[in-house]
């Protein structure tokens, strides 16, 4: 075999090889997202109330949780509804977080509080009670 010949077929394998290597650190770091990501998703139900902020919604979990939600427009539709919200565990971004830092500790009433970034929402009762 000539030596142009051999030198190609050693860069070839090489570079399969360094290919293959991407391929799979690629995913592994994929899946490390999807896991992190599911470890993250909550489901909350109980009464969705309105904040001191036009913007502002939470609602106290069955936990006692105090959950600041944000990321959905059609959260003013259902305060006063008892709702089942379902989304990540995020905090907002950080100009929501300032307008509407000083309100929630008195939402949460000293309790455990999170802010959720809402993608769906399921009224379960018309009412709270």
């Amino acid at each position: 075999m000539s030596h142009l010949k051999k030198l190609a077929l050693c860069l070839a394998t090489a570079i399969f090889m360094a290919m293959f290597a991407l391929a799979l650190n690629a995913q592994s770091t994929m899946a490390k997202q999807d896991n992190t990501a599911m470890a993250k998703k909550t489901s909350v139900t109980g009464c969705l109330k309105q904040g001191d902020t036009k913007t502002g919604y939470y609602l106290k979990g069955e936990d006692g949780t105090t959950y600041e939600l944000w990321g959905y427009k059609e959260l003013g539709k259902h305060v006063d509804h008892k709702v089942t919200v379902t989304g990540m565990e995020e905090k907002m971004p950080e100009g929501m977080e300032k307008t509407k830092e000083a309100t929630e500790k008195k939402e949460a009433g000293g309790g455990p509080q999170t802010d959720l970034k809402v993608t769906h929402l399921k009224m379960i009762s018309e009412t709270c009670g």
